[in-house]
């Protein structure tokens, strides 16, 4: 699967805002379904997924989400969308649904194929292991530089 094309500066929003996490997953599904990624139906996947499944994650800075579902003809393209938040809101644990995190950075995945969301999902957690990474994600003004940094570190 080649990065480069997954990444999309007009698939990042930074400073985004968004009242809960259902509000949050409909902004970078919007952003997907306008760009030709996914088809409406994917995002109604990802809320279903989210209630048995969170994707919420407590890095040491902040916390995360990696919303994702299993594509059934609804993904047209690959690709990651990520939006940056002003304000977090809670998504819940991946590690315990009891717990909620409060997320900053969240990066949906549309890909075609369960293997391929899980090979993708293993390099971002490699990631997510750099923390001056993503404390540059959290801090650049740039969509570009976000591109920029995935493309150099999701090898």
């Amino acid at each position: 699967m080649n990065i480069t094309n997954l990444l999309n500066e007009k698939l990042i929003c930074l400073d985004g805002t968004a009242a809960d996490s259902t509000e949050a997953i409909n902004l970078l599904g919007t952003m997907m379904v306008q760009d030709g990624y996914i088809h409406p139906s994917y995002i109604e996947a990802i809320h279903k997924r989210e209630i048995n499944f969170p994707t919420g994650i407590v890095l040491a800075s902040c916390g995360i989400a990696l919303p994702h579902a299993t594509p059934e003809d609804n993904v047209f393209k690959n690709g990651i969308a990520v939006l940056r938040l002003k304000q977090p809101v809670h998504f819940q644990s991946m590690e315990n649904p009891d717990d909620n995190v409060s997320v900053t950075l969240l990066f949906m995945l549309a890909l075609n194929g369960s293997e391929n969301h899980l090979n993708m999902l293993q390099k971002l957690f490699a990631v997510f292991q750099q923390e001056s990474l993503v404390q540059c994600m959290q801090q650049t003004t740039s969509a570009k530089e976000v591109c920029q940094l995935m493309r150099d570190n999701l090898k």
